[in-house]
């Protein structure tokens, strides 16, 4: 693992186009980021992959990155790991082997198709909940406490 300097690591972007690194100098297309620890870390640790899929290193603060770099890394880890959190659970439902987890969301209302209620739930720490559907689709509850009364009952029926 090589940790970059934050002060060297420039990105760009044309248009609807992936990333273009610089690391002192050197140029990388097509460039992929991504976060090392996606749940426990969100804001530090991001890592740069070049068009092949070869490492190529770390920044362990991207806010201490250029502005117009770090806008881009928060963009990037926004749409890579989109995961919206849901405000209220509107209802849930059966129909034919497969439950509907109707929820609001940040993002809107959703309907979460999922097959085991309780397989699809994970409590990554006391209170916050990462859900994911039968398709693959993470929501996240980031407070459970922070749902009305109701909501919080049918959550933890289930966890």
């Amino acid at each position: 693992m090589s940790f970059l300097d934050p002060a060297v690591v420039h990105l760009e972007r044309r248009d609807d186009q992936p990333p273009t690194l610089s690391i002192a100098g050197d140029l990388f297309f097509g460039v992929k980021i991504r976060q090392a620890f996606p749940l426990s870390q969100e804001s530090r640790y991001v890592t740069f992959f070049d068009q092949e899929d070869e490492y190529l290193g770390i920044v362990a603060d991207p806010s201490s990155c250029d502005e117009s770099t770090f806008r881009i890394i928060r963009d990037e880890i926004e749409w890579r790991y989109f995961r919206p959190r849901i405000t209220r659970v509107v209802e849930m439902e059966g129909r034919g082997g497969t439950s509907l987890f109707s929820v609001e969301t940040d993002r809107g209302e959703v309907k979460i198709p999922m097959r085991d209620l309780r397989e699809g739930m994970t409590e990554l720490s006391p209170g916050r909940i990462l859900i994911t559907d039968e398709n693959g689709n993470r929501y996240e509850i980031p407070d459970l406490d922070l749902l009305d009364r109701r909501s919080r009952r049918l959550i933890r029926r289930l966890i």
